[in-house]
């Protein structure tokens, strides 16, 4: 069982509480110091999912406290049964639809409250079974959710605003941009949780909404489109994507105009997709336009800018000019290097593509001492086991091999594989690819 209180008033009155409980045979949990930060968080959300029953004492104190709202929000997203204790003042509003014992005076709840609170049984009024969820509740739960997206936290907070628009639904309506802006960010991130096909069947609801709601040409529609085209993309249809990015640009360049970020983003996903779709070439075309634009609009230095020259000469390589595409990615390394900063993850990136392409143009001699150096740097920057680390040594071992040195090509290979084994997996691509690569050179 989880207490929630205000530890600025009633600490006292929880810790003989908690061994009225204890002492009746109810396993209780409740922090004993008020410690703030992320990992204190998370030891809060994991010990409210894992209880049997939520208890709350109501004060002044504890209705102004943000962590006890907060608290009630992850119990009620949860589901769990909610048993309020009125201690100090009036009851809570946003639980007026639970009946509550009434302890002021710091008394104990009665032998009927241990009794329902062992069986999770909370006592409802006849009056709505639903809660009562106001708009405030519901912004500051949004508010939560895009934070736990920020941090990568993608089903979590995918959990949280289904509970958000549910809850927006019933009271501001379907219509309410409120509501459509919280479907908007359930898309996102469930689509960044992996279920791209699923965000996509979401996103065109929210568009065909977006137009009847708002018309056609709104931001926020022409922003829920390009929503639901990357989601279609990255659900594996890029052909699709890439067709629907072409009136996507041109409808953002008529509505917002061609040197708007928004019309340029939609420009880079276009060229994007088009080189996902397998033509290198055309993708390359787009991008050098891109890159003189978004130069002209933005700056050299700017990181989009930055972006789409790392796009350009990758779709160079991959459409076979790999000494143009070595030559592109000279400059952009000392460019990132510069703006971005030697152990940033873009600037490794491009010096991982500059090697690999200098090797594929056949200067595999040239190419291994820079793999070395970026193993050696992504080891100390990301870690020894980060995928990014385990591709670099794939492609170090390999350029070795071209190089004549089959024999360190196969120690390299052999610990390769082990270490991908360990990783990732012994079925995953990449722990077959080093295993194929390995017998290729005969060990």
């Amino acid at each position: 069982m989880f207490i929630s209180y205000s530890h600025a008033s009633d600490g006292k009155y929880v810790e003989r509480l908690a061994t009225h409980l204890m002492d009746a045979g109810v396993v209780v949990w409740f922090d004993r110091q008020l410690i703030t930060g992320e990992r204190w968080s998370e030891v809060i959300e994991r010990q409210i999912d894992s209880c049997a029953a939520f208890v709350v004492v109501m004060s002044p104190e504890a209705r102004r406290s943000e962590w006890v709202d907060r608290e009630i929000d992850q119990a009620e997203l949860r589901r769990k049964p909610i048993f309020p204790l009125l201690l100090v003042g009036e009851r809570f509003f946003r639980l007026a639809h639970l009946q509550y014992e009434d302890v002021t005076g710091d008394r104990m709840p009665p032998p009927q409250f241990t009794t329902r609170l062992r069986g999770g049984q909370t006592v409802t009024p006849a009056a709505p079974a639903a809660a009562v969820v106001d708009a405030a509740t519901l912004t500051r739960q949004h508010n939560d959710a895009v934070r736990m997206h920020d941090r990568g936290d993608y089903a979590e907070a995918a959990d949280l605003l289904r509970h958000v628009v549910d809850g927006r639904t019933r009271l501001q309506g379907a219509d309410h941009p409120d509501t459509l802006t919280a479907r908007h960010q359930l898309v996102r991130s469930i689509g960044e949780a992996g279920d791209r096909a699923e965000a996509a069947r979401l996103c065109r609801t929210l568009v065909a909404d977006r137009t009847r709601v708002q018309g056609a040409d709104h931001p926020d529609t022409l922003t829920a489109r390009h929503q639901l085209v990357r989601s279609i993309g990255e659900a594996g249809d890029r052909a699709e994507a890439a067709r629907l990015y072409r009136t996507l640009v041109a409808d953002r360049t008529r509505v917002q105009g061609a040197d708007h970020p928004h019309t340029l983003t939609a420009r880079n996903n276009l060229a994007y997709n088009i080189g996902e779709s397998g033509d290198r070439a055309e993708a390359a075309r787009l991008y050098r336009t891109l890159v003189a634009d978004r130069t002209r609009v933005l700056g050299a230095d700017h990181p989009e800018t930055l972006t789409s020259r790392h796009n350009l000469a990758y779709n160079m390589g991959e459409s076979g000019d790999r000494a143009e595409a070595a030559r592109v990615y000279r400059d952009l390394v000392a460019d990132r290097t510069r703006v971005l900063g030697a152990d940033h993850p873009n600037t490794l990136t491009s010096r991982h593509n500059l090697a690999r392409n200098i090797g594929e143009s056949g200067d595999w001699a040239e190419s291994v001492p820079l793999l070395r150096d970026l193993v050696a740097d992504y080891i100390r920057v990301l870690g020894a086991d980060h995928p990014h680390t385990l591709t670099a040594r794939h492609n170090l071992a390999r350029n070795i091999g071209q190089s004549g040195d089959r024999t360190e090509a196969i120690r390299l290979f052999r610990t390769l594989v082990a270490d991908n084994t360990r990783v990732k997996g012994a079925d995953h691509p990449h722990t077959e690819l080093s295993r194929q690569q390995l017998k290729y050179y005969g060990g």
